[in-house]
């Protein structure tokens, strides 16, 4: 009689045990416990408790990774399907040390996919029952709790990313909608029309056109390798400094080149770099002056349709310390002479048989528009890009300005 009362207290002690440990984990889980305090509370429950002492555990995150693994003597193998767990008689994983043995392998499965796999034996020979046996039932359902609240962790750590992202996204648009002019005041020398489309929430491009005095008019269209908000911080940057040094600094186009690439690469660090067209346009001489640091090539067409592509100029901004060259180019603008800067979302966009729109087309319709308003050529050229690619999704950010000297 003594010995059944001492055995109904022996198991009713393990049963307050495995409540206890179920009641731990779950605080764990509450507490929002880190993976590795969640995976020792499981290791202990087992382990130090119940005497279940080899213990790996394999779960599924985009691929099959090791949790766990304790009592073997070697480094467990990588997984690469789930049928190396479903194979037929011994259940072994062949470590670095040699074969390790276990009792049984307990899945984890949610609509019928897998979420990981436990094997679970002894370290050492015992007789009688096994623990891993004897105890089957709470294993697994420990062993759901766990795989159930690790995998909860990495999709609400995923959420969080996502809803961050998204923030980093909308703030980047916002920032971007203040750096892109959306209206052009009227000006005695010149007529603007400008279009800006990224392919995603945030794109890299950038244009402007500064009245630095009476005499002076700048030009500019950038692209910033990157997106989302470090390509949208470091195009704040850019702008900010362009500005300043166009409005304060000399007349200068070399100096200024080579300042804005020393901002650059103070800011980027050699992560990025910034593609560029900037010109200067004097009203009294009708002379553009222009450097292009690496960007396709604006267009100047004449009002008889003659076509200067200006290339002049050097690298793109932050790809060196020092830029090794820098060429200025001069163009004398005839009256009626229309300038067109872009990005090469425009340009590179391909139809759906892999070829590119290419420079020819645009030159061409801005030929058969040359005598038309800005915005008239404007729409042309962003139609005629339009049919061109057909169903063939954009795959670039585009700007385009388009730029009609009086």
């Amino acid at each position: 009689m003594g010995h059944s009362i001492q055995r109904l207290e022996q198991r009713l002690e393990l049963q307050d045990y495995k409540l206890s440990a179920l009641l731990d984990v779950t605080r764990g889980i509450n507490a929002r416990a880190t993976e590795a305090e969640l995976l020792e509370m499981f290791r202990e429950s087992l382990s130090e408790h119940l005497g279940i002492n080899r213990l790996v555990l394999y779960a599924f995150d985009g691929s099959w990774k090791c949790l766990l693994a304790t009592g073997v003597e070697g480094t467990v193998p990588e997984v690469k399907e789930r049928s190396f767990f479903e194979q037929e008689g011994r259940i072994a994983l062949t470590s670095t040390a040699g074969d390790e043995q276990f009792d049984v392998v307990i899945p984890v499965s949610h609509d019928g996919e897998p979420l990981a796999y436990l094997l679970a034996g002894e370290t050492a020979e015992g007789r009688g029952l096994s623990p891993v046996v004897k105890h089957l039932n709470f294993i697994q359902t420990l062993t759901n709790v766990l795989v159930v609240a690790l995998q909860n962790k990495r999709l609400e750590e995923e959420r969080v990313d996502r809803e961050a992202t998204r923030r980093e996204l909308e703030l980047a648009a916002d920032m971007q909608t203040l750096l892109v002019p959306t209206e052009w005041p009227a000006d005695v020398d010149i007529d603007i029309a400008a279009f800006y489309q990224p392919h995603l929430e945030v794109g890299g491009d950038y244009f402007d056109v500064i009245a630095v005095d009476d005499e002076r008019l700048v030009f500019c269209m950038a692209d910033v390798s990157g997106k989302g908000m470090a390509a949208a911080f470091l195009m704040s940057n850019f702008q900010a400094n362009l500005r300043a040094i166009f409005q304060y600094e000399s007349d200068d186009l070399l100096g200024t080149v080579r300042r804005l690439n020393q901002r650059v690469m103070e800011n980027a660090r050699g992560e990025k770099y910034i593609t560029m067209f900037a010109a200067v346009y004097y009203r009294s001489t009708r002379v553009l002056n222009y450097v292009n640091c690496g960007h396709n090539p604006p267009v100047l067409m004449a009002p008889d349709g003659k076509v200067n592509q200006l290339m002049f100029g050097s690298v793109g901004l932050g790809m060196f310390h020092d830029i090794p060259s820098i060429e200025v180019g001069t163009e004398q603008v005839a009256r009626g002479s229309t300038l067109a800067c872009y990005t090469d979302g425009l340009v590179e966009q391909e139809n759906e048989e892999g070829v590119p729109y290419g420079m020819q087309r645009m030159e061409d319709i801005m030929c058969e528009r040359r005598g038309m308003k800005v915005d008239e050529i404007q729409h042309a050229l962003l139609n005629s890009v339009q049919e061109f690619q057909g169903e063939e999704p954009s795959f670039d950010d585009t700007a385009l300005l388009v730029v009609r000297f009086k």
